[in-house]
């Protein structure tokens, strides 16, 4: 622990809540997938613990490596999970985390509002690609630079589900880098059957086009959903980048 803490009761205070907060998640996660996880891999798991009911059938929409789907499973350990990621080396870092896990199905592949081959902006740090352009922020905010431009199939969730035959989910996590909108525009009738989303909301133009919080949360609520919680390291009193939250179905 940094000397600086102990002059600085403020600092001091929201340090011991960060290792508090650390400490009770490795409780709840003993023994689960996600035991070996730490920090900001574990930013979902008081969302996924609020929602009401436990999900049956849970989409990870932007799956990345897997991280979230190792934790979802570590809390939902009887759900069916599918993910989907457009990315190969994604894919193959994704097939190795969840090797061994039941009810674990990945599909290679973007979802938008049209389908079809389009280009994915890669940064740098590659968790970061979008097939949405890079804004200014992304370099001043995060130091993201631009590396590559990679060629991915994209499709319409709804017609995606219907030809894969996937079942509906009852919960969504959306983690696409700003083409959320896009996502949910193709997918009316899969948002229709999900009774909660967690989504990744950005409160700064971070790729080119993209929805802020306010529209974002403005959209979800005109196909049924009501904003229910922050994650647990969404900052107070301070300006916001970026935060995840849990929607749930209005009844």
């Amino acid at each position: 622990m940094r000397s600086a803490l102990f002059y600085n009761p403020r600092l001091l205070i929201e340090r011991l809540a960060e290792i508090s907060l650390d400490a009770r998640r490795k409780r709840r996660l003993r023994a689960t997938p996600a035991a070996h996880f730490h920090g900001a891999l574990l930013d979902s798991l008081e969302l996924l613990e609020l929602i009401p009911r436990p999900p049956t059938v849970i989409f990870d929409v932007g799956a990345n490596i897997g991280t979230w789907t190792t934790l979802a499973r570590s809390v939902y350990p009887n759900a069916e999970i599918i993910a989907f990621e457009p990315l190969d080396w994604h894919c193959e870092e994704f097939s190795k985390l969840n090797r061994g896990l039941s009810r674990v199905k990945l599909y290679q592949i973007a979802l938008g509002q049209e389908p079809g081959q389009f280009q994915m902006h890669v940064p740098t740090q590659s968790d970061s690609a979008s097939l949405l352009p890079m804004a200014q922020a992304c370099t001043t905010v995060f130091n993201l630079k631009f590396d590559k431009n990679i060629d991915v199939q994209v499709a319409r969730l709804d017609d995606y589900v219907e030809e894969k035959k996937i079942p509906k989910p009852d919960l969504i996590k959306l983690d696409v880098q700003g083409f959320e909108h896009e996502v949910v525009s193709g997918g009316p009738k899969v948002l229709d059957h999900a009774s909660a989303v967690i989504v990744e909301a950005s409160f700064k133009e971070f790729y080119v086009g993209q929805r802020r919080f306010d529209e974002l949360i403005a959209i979800l609520a005109g196909a049924g959903f009501y904003l229910h919680a922050f994650g647990a390291r969404t900052a107070l009193a301070k300006p916001l980048d970026q935060c995840d939250v849990l929607l749930l179905r209005a009844t």
